[in-house]
Parts: structure tokens; C-alpha cells; sequence
């Protein structure tokens, strides 16, 4: 991307990639050997003719990163599925939180009806991250298709919630495969257990004066407050 840059400040057309991690505008400055006020303009021209674009990481908001147009920015920078426009959305965490222990939930009754014996109704009610993000994509509730990670945060943080339990086993080749099963008798849950941290699908992004940050977080005050 820096050639790009250079190429450009040459009148030369030309298009060269960075990554979909893109580039700090102080390292495009100083791998470029331009000055601040010919950097800006030829940032200017690449972004009206489309040719890249910029991006705020969700944990800085007051920096921006550079990259080639037509690449998907990497979810470190966007946070993934769980942010729109650098906001968090809450809502539709929790909802895919619902919707995925609802149905994992069933999945269990279901098991336990049609097999009378408990190690087959056991192996019968395990979902893996396939079926689990197969089953949201049939909600029709998500406008981006879920990464296998993103389905396994919200997995993991019923799992810490005590909600659901997460089985490994061998498969063919003595490979290690991962399921998960709600638990029959939901349990008791203490303020401890409930910090908000421990289930927190962002957690990754949380920094101190970032956009997702401790002192920000409003479940943390609340759950202090408890």
C-alpha cells in the first residue's frame, strides 16, 4: 500500500496491498517519505477515486487505519459481528444468547424423548459450532454471516454462565472435536459468577479509554452496584 502512495503522489496508477489489517497513517508517512501535507492530499485522491479506504479500530476510535477498497477489514478492527458503525450491540448479543440456549435447550428434550437410553440421549442433544451457527443463519436475526469464532463466543460465555457444558471427544483420525449440551437443571448464579467479564463476547477489545473500556462499561457499574 505505501507504493500505492508513492504512485500516486507520481501521477502514476498503480495498486499495491497492505493486508486487511491496514496501515497507521504515521507509518504510511514514514515508509513513503512524504510530507504531512502531500500524504493528506494524496489520501484525499485514493479515497474519492475508491482506490482505499479508511477505518477506525473499535478500540480506538480517534485513530484510523488505511487498506485497499475492496478488502474486508479484519474483525480486530471492527469487532466483528457484534459492533455496527463502532458501536456495541448489545441487544442482538443477548438475543443470539436466547435464541442459541432455546435452542440448544431443545435439542436436549428432543434427545431425551426419542432415546431412552442416557449415553445414546447424551450423544444425541450435543451440538458442535456447525449446527449451532447453521441454526442462527436459519434465524434470519444476523445481516453478516457469523464467523465459526463469533458463534464460539457466544457459546463460551453460556458455558461460564452455567448454562450449557462443553464436551470434548476424538473423531476420525484422533482429531479433537467440541460439543456442547444445555444442562438440565439450570443452576444458581451468585454475583461472582455473573461478572459481566466472564461473558463479555468483546473482551478481546476492552481497553482502558477505548471504546469498549472498564470504566465505560455500564453491566460492570452494575453489577458493582449489586
Amino acid at each position: 500500500l505505501v507504493y500505492l502512495f508513492r504512485c500516486e503522489s507520481s501521477g502514476i496508477n498503480a495498486e499495491y496491498g497492505s493486508g486487511n489489517k491496514g496501515i497507521w497513517v504515521k507509518e504510511i508517512r514514514t515508509k513513503s517519505n512524504l510530507q504531512l501535507t502531500q500524504l493528506n492530499k494524496v489520501l484525499k485522491s485514493l479515497e474519492g477515486k475508491k482506490t482505499i479506504k479508511s477505518v477506525k479500530p473499535v478500540n480506538d476510535s480517534k485513530k484510523k487505519v488505511y487498506m485497499l477498497f475492496d478488502i474486508k477489514p479484519d474483525s480486530s478492527l471492527t469487532g466483528g459481528a457484534w459492533y455496527s458503525e463502532n458501536d456495541f450491540e448489545t441487544e442482538f448479543v443477548d438475543i443470539l444468547g436466547r435464541q442459541t440456549l432455546t435452542f440448544l435447550q431443545r435439542q436436549r428434550s428432543h434427545a431425551e424423548v426419542q432415546h431412552s437410553d442416557p449415553l445414546a440421549a447424551q450423544r444425541h442433544m450435543m451440538c458442535d459450532i456447525k449446527a449451532v451457527k447453521h441454526f442462527i443463519s436459519q434465524l434470519g436475526i444476523s445481516k453478516v454471516e457469523l464467523e465459526d469464532t463469533e458463534v464460539s463466543q457466544i457459546l463460551e460465555a453460556l458455558v461460564f454462565d452455567g448454562f450449557v457444558t462443553k464436551v470434548h471427544t476424538l473423531g476420525e483420525g484422533g482429531k479433537r472435536q467440541t460439543f456442547y449440551r444445555a444442562i438440565k437443571h439450570q443452576p444458581l448464579t451468585s454475583g461472582i459468577t455473573r461478572v459481566p467479564c466472564g461473558v463479555c463476547p468483546v473482551i478481546a477489545q476492552c481497553t482502558p479509554g477505548g471504546l469498549v473500556s472498564p470504566a465505560s462499561c455500564k453491566y460492570m457499574k452494575e453489577w458493582l452496584d449489586f
